[in-house]
């Protein structure tokens, strides 16, 4: 798919655009280096059990070698929690890759009246707004790799379970008779704690909470509509609620297609220009 291509099918979307934050996680990216070790000692077997049995049901890590290129819809549709009404929503528009030791990001989207793209390739990470380059006091640029991670990681799951780095505990059962998977990672990859809930009989986890660094704050969510395209599954909707029970967020995702082929100049920050 070409770079023009690939522009013209995000400029004829609705414009829809309160700035809204991005689910909060680590990204996993460490490829050996000392930490493979580290990890090995910090798998509880329960814990890889439940993971590895969901792996297998979705087809075992070649699926997820397999992954060349995903083009995909987020749509971030917050609610008003007591009344249950939604009150905005925020698509992006993401392309993602797969190369040797890279994964390769770009996320377009509108804020009011301002077009943004961000992008990582491999090398350089950019942001432009309305085809201006921003430089590194602006937030958009500052949040490149965070969000080039985040798009890669959610797609990534459970796969990405499996990383070198990913230290997996079994915590036993809830008061609900669940199974607690908790994740963290080793040095230098982040201090985020993970816990996936699983119940028997089903392979997905029922729910997934998450804490970031230095927040004392939970953030508890379901996994719906699980689908699928060309045999590689994914979470429709990840619906965040609070501690009554009541929603305020749905990270939708849509409009997946599986290893098209890219032209790797989309992830350029010189394709950026011509936006």
């Amino acid at each position: 798919m070409k770079m023009n291509a690939h522009c013209s099918r995000v400029t004829r979307r609705t414009r829809t655009g309160a700035a809204l934050g991005i689910g909060a996680l680590v990204t996993v990216l460490a490829l050996g280096l000392g930490v493979r070790e580290v990890a090995a000692q910090q798998i509880d077997p329960k814990a890889l059990e439940l993971v590895e049995s969901w792996i297998d049901a979705l087809g075992g890590m070649k699926q997820y070698r397999n992954l060349r290129t995903a083009q995909f819809t987020l749509t971030t549709e917050m609610y008003d929690a007591t009344s249950g009404r939604l009150r905005r929503t925020r698509p992006r528009y993401v392309t993602i890759a797969q190369q040797p030791g890279v994964l390769a990001a770009r996320i377009e989207r509108w804020e009011g009246d301002n077009f943004i793209v961000q992008g990582w390739d491999g090398e350089t990470d950019w942001a432009y707004m309305n085809g201006q380059r921003l430089t590194s006091a602006d937030k958009d640029q500052l949040e490149v790799r965070y969000v080039s991670g985040d798009v890669n990681y959610w797609i990534g799951l459970p796969f990405k379970l499996k990383d070198p780095g990913v230290n997996l505990h079994y915590d036993g059962k809830d008061d609900r008779g669940r199974h607690v998977v908790r994740v963290n990672f080793g040095e230098g990859i982040g201090n985020d704690a993970w816990h996936y809930y699983f119940v028997d009989g089903r392979t997905w986890p029922v729910q997934v909470d998450y804490q970031v660094e230095g927040t004392t704050r939970a953030n508890h969510t379901r996994w719906e509509e699980i689908e699928s395209t060309d045999g590689y599954y994914y979470v429709g909707a990840r619906v965040h609620f609070d501690d009554q029970g009541r929603v305020f967020k749905v990270i939708r995702m849509d409009d997946v297609k599986i290893n098209d082929d890219l032209d790797p100049e989309v992830f350029s920050r010189l394709s950026s220009s011509t936006n």
